[in-house]
Formats: structure tokens, sequence, C-alpha cells
């Protein structure tokens, strides 16, 4: 399993979210750059599919339509995009010091 932060997803079940694999981040960079937030069909394809390449690491198992269905909603959606692509794990190790839970990411 790799290092990540425990978050409860829209359908309550908790998943360790790791960062984005290297290679994951070259292949979505364009996406990634472009990201702006907000809901257009853009953004929420983006963070499904970042979401999704940083879950299967530990969950090779989950499928997009799990991701979009089942795991992320409008409430959490902006959220677990930081997770995802907290550069250098400091949300993991302020969790791990036992620093509060991150907060919601607003847009």
């Amino acid at each position: 399993m790799i290092k990540g932060v425990k978050y409860t997803f829209a359908n309550g079940e908790e998943l360790v979210v790791p960062p984005l694999s290297l290679g994951a981040l070259e292949i979505l960079q364009d996406k990634i750059g472009a990201f702006q937030g907000g809901v257009s069909k853009e953004s929420i394809e983006t963070i499904v599919e970042v979401t999704l390449a940083a879950l299967h690491r530990n969950y090779p198992e989950i499928t997009a339509d799990q991701v979009k269905n089942d795991l992320l909603d409008v409430s959490n959606m902006l959220d677990v995009f930081g997770l995802v692509m907290d550069i250098g794990g400091l949300k993991r190790k302020e969790i791990e010091a036992g620093e509060p839970k991150p907060e919601p990411v607003t847009a």
C-alpha cells in the first residue's frame, strides 16, 4: 500500500489516497495544467481521471464509474483533487504528525 491520506468518500468508504505517480502526471499534464476548477465537463473529466489514476495505485480494481458515481460528488471533488495533487506529501505529513484533517478546498 502506497502512503497517502485516509479519506472518507461520498459513499462512506474510507480509502488511502496516494499522490499521483510521475507517470500519470506526465500523461495527464495537459489536462491538469488547463484545470480551472468549477463544474465544467472538462473539469469533471480531469478530476475523475486524476482521482482514478491515483487510487489505482492502491486499489487497481476501482473503475471510472465507481469514482464518478460512488466516490466523488460536488461536495468533495475539489478536496480529493487537492489530496491527489499534494506536492511532497505535505498534507499526509501534517496528518501523520497529528495535525487536523485538511479543510475542504474552495473554488
